[in-house]
Parts: C-alpha cells; structure tokens; sequence
C-alpha cells in the first residue's frame, strides 16, 4: 500500500511539471506578441499565452492578435493597415497573402511590420520562418528585393522592446559562386540601430548567408562576432572559434575575403583584422596565416549579371 501511494505521489508531482511548461513545450509566459508604437516608430512585446491546444489553433489565435487592435492604444496591430487575404502552413514555414494596401507602406514602416510579423510567428516554437506575398505574388521591398523566407534573425536591432534610433541602408557584400573558389557581389538592404556599429552588421550579414540563388554561403552559420572596433581604417574583427570550422566547399580564401572585402566597401575601413576567440597567431584551415590584415582583394570577385545584382534581405 505504502508503494502505491509513493507512486501515485511521483505522478501527480510529475503531472505538476509537466503542466508547468505550458502548452506545445511553450513556457508560463506564453509566446511573444510584437506590436508598432502609434507615437514613436518602435517595436513593443506583449506576452500571450494561446487558449488552443492544437498547432494549427495556436497559429490562427497568432495571427488574429497580429490583425486586431490591441486594447493598449498606444500600440498598432502590425496587421491593421491592410488585409490578409490567405494564410498557409507547410511544415515550419508560414506563407501570408496580403492585399495591395501593403505596399502603401513607406520603407522604413514596411521594415518594421515585417519585423513584427516574422517575430511573433516564430515566437511559437512550430514555426522557423514566414513567407510574404502581395496579391499572390512575392513581396518585393523598397529596392526590388524579394525576402523569400524570412527568419528573426533577418532583422537587426538591439532589443526585441525598441527602434526609435535606426536607419537603412544598403550592404554590398560577397558571397561564393558555385565553384566555391572565387566571390560574387550581393547587395541587401537593412534597417538596424544607430548604436550597433555598421561593421557588426556587414559581419552578421555575410554570417547569415545569401538569399540569391547565384551566390552561396561562405562563413561557418554557427560563427559568433564576439566583438569589433575599427581604429585608424583598420577593422579588428574577433570571432568566435566556430568560424575555424570553415565550410569544406569553399576555399579559405573565399572565406576570408568575403569577410574583409565586405568590410572594406565601408567607407571607413582599409584593411581588416581577425582573430579567432583573441588570438591572431592562428591559421585559417591550415592555409591563411590570420597575423597581420587584410585588404580589399579585387581579383578574387567573379562578374554577375546586372540582373542577378538582387540579393533580398
């Protein structure tokens, strides 16, 4: 008797536990919800938690929070300036169809609202990333670009709370061509926050990969920037040490100058400089000496097309 009473103790302090994290392996807080600030131009979170059970109710209540107009009228419904037509999931990724109202957006308030979108819908631990279309056709931003499948980590700032001192602009960076050996110009356009250096940007930009189907990955996607100065038109770059695992299909010269050619387009930077978690006295996948800097190496870029000059973003 006293066996079965332990036992049946264990279970209801297990079903305690269980309960306690939540619906679909969320947390107590729920999933967070991103709205725009009415008065500012900012990004403000709220923590919700779904009365659904199930994947596809969970996704609907999502979607619903980001249409309506939340009570606080100091916030904006991402959604609310335009209509969603349709709403489609495959697997981990959202498609949303919206009317051709969104394009009556300015640039920097598209940014943003797609920012809270993408943000809110991957909160839910189902959902990797969010396609937009206008109309059923790819959503193309301020500069022509097709996003495709958008993730949060596509959209810098320094906190999931606030943007209020942002700009935008736009990136030339290089990425591999095919054959691995030689780079290819990409452009992407970006909104980030004033206080995060540009260089961090361009870095975790050319981390993240490209978007083009012409232009392929360079840096190991696991590489952290653990910190960047630039002093004097040098840029000192310090890498986590995952970027020592370079990427077997690119050359380690690929890897290096997409990095320091990317930097380089920077008005303000000449040569850069990499370390690998502080040290300089390291070779790069047994080829590159990392001591010294680097400058800008024109004779390793590959021509493309102007037509493929589209990198999304």
């Amino acid at each position: 008797m006293k066996r079965r009473k332990g036992i049946c103790f264990l279970i209801f302090i297990l079903c305690l536990f269980l309960s306690s994290c939540g619906k679909d392996g969320m947390d107590k807080s729920g999933i967070r919800v991103f709205y725009l600030g009415k008065v500012d131009r900012e990004i403000r979170e709220q923590n919700y938690m779904p009365e659904a059970n199930d994947r596809e109710g969970i996704i609907e209540e999502l979607i619903a929070k980001l249409c309506i107009q939340p009570k606080e009228m100091t916030l904006i419904a991402p959604m609310s300036p335009f209509r969603l037509l349709t709403s489609e999931t495959k697997g981990s990724v959202i498609t949303l169809n919206f009317s051709s109202s969104y394009y009556d957006m300015d640039a920097i308030d598209e940014v943003l609202t797609r920012t809270a979108i993408v943000n809110t819908l991957c909160s839910f631990s189902e959902i990797d990333g969010v396609c937009f279309l206008v109309d059923g056709e790819s959503l193309h931003d301020a500069d022509g670009e097709q996003p495709g499948i958008m993730e949060p980590d596509q959209f810098i700032y320094n906190s999931y709370t606030e943007m209020r001192n942002y700009e935008r602009v736009r990136l030339h960076l290089y990425f591999a061509d095919q054959s691995g050996k030689r780079l290819v110009d990409a452009f992407r356009t970006v909104v980030y926050n004033s206080n995060m250096p540009l260089e961090r940007i361009v870095i975790e930009q050319v981390i993240q990969g490209p978007n083009a189907s012409f232009a392929y990955p360079t840096v190991n996607k696991d590489t952290k920037v653990i910190n960047i100065t630039t002093r004097d038109g040098i840029c000192y770059v310090n890498l986590s040490g995952d970027f020592a695992n370079g990427r077997q299909e690119v050359t380690p010269q690929a890897v290096i100058y997409s990095i320091v050619n990317s930097l380089c387009e920077l008005p303000n930077i000449d040569a850069v400089q990499i370390s690998v978690d502080g040290q300089q006295d390291t070779v790069f996948m047994e080829t590159i000496s990392l001591t010294g800097s680097f400058r800008m190496n024109p004779d390793i870029i590959e021509g493309v097309p102007e037509s493929a000059d589209n990198d999304g973003g």
